[in-house]
């Protein structure tokens, strides 16, 4: 038994991060502040609108979600890992 591998795998992988990554950089902007609920819920709810099947699971979601609402930036690397960054205030 053989298995064909999609020769564009990578290219439809960093496709797909970097679809994650405006996600993730519009709900960090627009949900900064807001309780950790409010922005684990929207970061949620935009990853599933975008319908390529990405995830972002416990306890990054919730510890992303956390650092927004201090109001702490978040971006998602070109490896797919959520990262966090002090603002400069």
């Amino acid at each position: 038994m053989t298995s064909e591998t999609n020769p564009d795998i990578e290219r439809d992988v960093h496709a797909q991060i970097r679809e994650l990554q405006a996600v993730i950089e519009k709900v960090a902007h627009e949900y900064s502040g807001h309780p950790a609920q409010e922005v684990r819920d929207a970061v949620q709810r935009e990853v599933d609108a975008l319908g390529n099947g990405a995830t972002i699971v416990d306890p990054e979601l919730t510890t992303g979600a956390e650092a927004v609402a201090e109001g702490k930036n978040l971006r998602l690397s070109d490896e797919g890992r959520l990262v966090i960054e002090q603002t400069d205030d």
